[in-house]
């Protein structure tokens, strides 16, 4: 169960079926759900907390969207536990380690529709306004988003 809900629920609901994978979301869930267990999305907002109330102090904060990830650390996947085979592991922090580093980004081109249409040419990558309306899961992905 991948989850981008902060909350313990899916974990507990896995735990009571049994045998179900699961991902948490912004908060480590190693203490609270350690098995079956893959890892999960650690958010960090206190720098961005700290700098825009440091702003607001000196009179210089102005209003954007940020929307920041791995790379400036505001997003980090936690500990992949041993339910994950060591060299799928290994292979996962290194594809980490180049989305932090800018040398990969996951949304780039060619990349289809889940419907089998074009959506993005080879080598064009998707801006953070273009993820942000994205209506639609991309190919492989299965399920269908609600109305």
């Amino acid at each position: 169960i991948l989850q981008h809900t902060d909350s313990t629920a899916p974990q507990a609901a896995a735990a009571e079926v049994g045998g179900v994978y699961t991902f948490g979301q912004a908060s480590d869930m190693a203490e609270y759900a350690p098995m079956p267990r893959v890892s999960s999305i650690i958010d960090n907002w206190a720098p961005y907390y700290i700098a825009r109330v440091q702003a607001v102090m000196d009179g210089t904060w102005e209003s954007d969207n940020t929307w920041d990830g791995i790379g400036p650390g505001m997003v980090k996947i936690g500990e992949i536990s041993d339910a994950v085979p060591a060299e799928v592991k290994a292979e996962a922090e290194a594809l980490m380690a180049s989305i932090a580093a800018g040398e990969y980004h996951p949304f780039t081109g060619p990349l289809k529709k889940q419907d089998g249409s074009d959506w993005l040419a080879e080598g064009e990558t998707a801006d953070d306004g273009t993820l942000a309306g994205m209506d639609f899961y991309v190919e492989g992905i299965e399920g269908e988003i609600p109305n």
